[in-house]
């Protein structure tokens, strides 16, 4: 499948059927999660591939009971490192500088405060798994599979049900399997909507 054939067919499935996965195409999408690149190569991201129906029923529950998740034959469990701590890195540290400029220093050292820095860690690093799990979405697609991101999910007790260590944290769920109900693309904006050439007042394609 093309690329951008790919992309239309891309929506969001909350009823899958039985069929079961092979474990040749779970190897593609986590090869596809592996090739993403990530900030000074660190590859911080760790994937769970959740195949126990206990384990699914319980992160079902742990999302808000949303049970329909525990209906896929795999759920990936997107998680990552949380181990670096922006208020632990010396002022001339290129990552903290980064934030410096992306956040402003004020905010930077106003969470640095935060005696939580579990839940810091996780803000800052909330971001890292989601495209891992868009490659995995997109190569599910192409394999005529469907998917759903959870982002409404108690990321403490998804951590127990899966026993991750301390540094490790799971921010989504991605359930996915074979669709049992159809589900139209929804209606998008047009590219004008969306772009500008140059300055903000210049549509492009306007």
């Amino acid at each position: 499948m093309e690329l951008l054939e790919t992309i239309r067919k891309r929506v969001s499935v909350r009823r899958f059927s039985d069929k079961p996965i092979s474990d040749e195409i779970i190897i593609e999408m986590l090869d596809a999660a592996r090739l993403v690149p990530t900030p000074g190569n660190g590859h911080g991201n760790v994937i769970g591939v959740i195949k126990d129906q206990e384990l699914k029923i319980e992160l079902a529950q742990a999302a808000g009971g949303q049970m329909w998740i525990a209906s896929a034959p795999v759920v990936f469990a997107l998680c990552c490192d949380i181990s670096w701590d922006l208020k632990e890195q010396p002022e001339e540290d290129f990552g903290l500088l980064v934030n410096y400029l992306r956040f402003g220093k004020e905010f930077v050292n106003y969470t640095n405060q935060c005696p939580d820095r579990k839940t810091m860690n996780k803000l800052f690093a909330n971001g890292g798994p989601c495209l891992p799990g868009e490659h995995i979405f997109l190569t599910a697609v192409s394999y005529g599979l469907s998917a759903c991101f959870i982002g409404y999910l108690d990321t403490e007790k998804a951590a127990k049900i899966l026993q991750l260590p301390d540094h490790i944290a799971c921010l989504f769920l991605l359930p996915v399997g074979y669709a049992a109900e159809n589900v139209n693309p929804p209606l998008k904006k047009n590219i004008s909507e969306i772009s500008f050439t140059d300055t903000w007042t210049n549509r492009f394609g306007g």
